[in-house]
């Protein structure tokens, strides 16, 4: 990030985009993957204002959902926070959430606390642009955000707001671009599975018979989900990117396709994905699965390409952040006399 980013930010301002709906999906069902329930999800976020208030921040900018998680968190509270509604026409779909980062990068914040899994930090990151991302798990893989608490993603933002880190502490993420018909509808942040299915069903894919192939971001180990498949196959550090296709071959992996849920995978072959290869693919018709999820229908006319892109969000790394502000001495204070 530019010197002239950094100023056209807001000073002490945060973003908040929390998803009730993530971490409730099918995978409960036939895996055995925790619940994140909204009360939880309140309490994250009360710890994550908690931050906030004591590295200085004075506002923050949050999506309206359909429980009310952010004002439920800020009830009874003594924070020293103006809370301001995100103005977005609010239909408590995903798109919420692209429309807010959206209109929070427009407005110079300084980044945006998001809680969430995997798809809804993909939805944010479709609209964020420059605008880094301080993503707190609380979906179903949670590959992509992190497993820290709302204490330490709420002063790992305060810092930022407050001009205490600078870009050593942002991570810029790969992402993979889907394009149809020459034309970019969509993005994933992990990975983007084939699958040989023709209707959307739950959404949620875990069975691998049905998946021809996959196409990850990242060779990332110890996650969990489609992407465990290339991690298993191609021990290598990121941002190298993979292709795998599934199906009876020389080898098979053992992997956790979903919590829980540990299963044997047969594999055709595999090969290396470098930012800026394009994948073309065949099999038509298919379901196309953005991190994890059925999302996009495509039909036998349709021309479809996956492109690994090295241009994906700004994250900001909690423990980075920490870091660099332990030796700026952002967390000590000199002692005043009494005398």
């Amino acid at each position: 990030m530019s010197e002239r980013q950094q100023a056209s930010r807001a000073p002490g301002t945060v973003g908040i985009i929390a998803n009730p709906a993530a971490g409730k999906d099918v995978r409960r069902l036939v895996a055995l993957a925790s619940t994140f329930d909204n009360q939880e999800k309140v309490r994250i976020v009360r710890r994550a204002l908690a931050g906030l208030t004591a590295m200085g921040v004075r506002r923050v900018y949050y999506l309206p959902d359909s429980f009310g998680i952010v004002t439920r968190a800020a009830e009874n509270s003594r924070f020293d926070l103006e809370l301001v509604p995100i103005p977005v026409a609010c239909t408590f779909t995903a798109s919420d959430s692209e429309q807010a980062a959206s209109w929070l990068a427009a407005h110079g914040v300084a980044c945006v606390i998001t809680l969430g899994g995997d798809g809804t930090n993909r939805a944010v990151a479709r609209g964020c642009r420059e605008l880094p991302l301080v993503p707190i798990a609380t979906g179903t893989n949670n590959v992509f955000p992190y497993l820290v608490d709302g204490t330490i993603a709420g002063l790992a933002a305060g810092l930022l707001a407050a001009g205490q880190l600078d870009e050593t502490c942002l991570e810029r993420r790969p992402c993979l671009e889907v394009w149809i018909d020459g034309t970019l509808v969509d993005i994933a942040l992990i990975d983007v599975a084939v699958s040989r299915e023709r209707f959307l069903g739950a959404r949620a894919i875990w069975d691998p018979n049905t998946v021809q192939q996959v196409i990850v971001s990242r060779v990332i180990p110890g996650v969990i989900g489609l992407a465990a498949v290339a991690a298993a196959l191609c021990p290598i550090p990121s941002p190298t990117g993979a292709l795998v296709e599934f199906g009876t071959g020389s080898v098979c992996v053992t992997v956790p396709l979903a919590p829980g849920l540990v299963t044997t995978v047969p594999v055709r072959a595999w090969n290396m994905v470098s930012p800026g290869d394009e994948i073309v693919i065949e099999q038509r018709p298919c379901i196309l699965a953005l991190d994890g999820e059925r999302e996009l229908r495509i039909e036998d006319s349709h021309r479809v390409t996956v492109r690994l892109s090295a241009s994906g969000p700004l994250v900001l790394d909690p423990r980075l952040a920490f870091s660099a502000a332990a030796k700026r001495g952002c967390f000590v204070m000199p002692l005043t006399s009494t005398m």
